[in-house]
C-alpha cells in the first residue's frame, strides 16, 4: 500500500511541477511575410496582437503568445488587410503554397470590409 501511494505522490509532483513550468512559458508566435511590393520606410503594425516590423519587402511578426485559432490563411489575410499583398507567408513551420497566397490575398478584401 505504501508503495502505491509513492508512485502516486511522485505522479502527482510531476504533474503540478510540469504543469506549473508549462504555465509560466508562454508560447512564442513568429511569423515571415515577403509584400509583393517593398515598403518605401520600415513600418511596425501590431495585427491581432502580433508585432509586424517590415523593412523593404520583408515583414517579421513576433508575439510572446498568439490569443486565437486562426488558420494560416485567415491570419495572413489579416496581415495583407493591413501591409498589403504579400508573395510569400510562414506562420511557425507552417509556409503557405502559391495557391493559399492567392486566396490570402483575394480574401484580404473580405477582412477589410468585415472591420468597418
Amino acid at each position: 500500500m505504501q508503495s502505491s501511494w509513492c508512485v502516486f505522490a511522485a505522479a502527482a509532483a510531476a504533474v503540478f511541477v510540469g504543469g506549473s513550468a508549462f504555465a509560466a512559458t508562454p508560447a512564442a508566435f513568429r511569423g515571415e511575410a515577403t509584400l509583393a511590393s517593398a515598403a518605401s520606410v520600415p513600418r511596425t503594425e501590431t495585427i491581432d496582437g502580433v508585432r509586424w516590423t517590415c523593412d523593404g519587402d520583408a515583414c517579421n511578426g513576433v508575439a510572446q503568445r498568439k490569443a486565437n485559432l486562426d488558420g494560416p490563411v485567415r491570419e495572413c489575410r489579416k496581415v495583407v488587410a493591413v501591409l498589403g499583398a504579400v508573395s510569400a507567408y510562414r506562420t511557425g513551420p507552417r509556409e503557405l503554397t502559391a495557391g493559399q497566397i492567392r486566396a490570402c490575398n483575394a480574401g484580404a478584401a473580405e477582412v477589410v470590409t468585415a472591420a468597418k
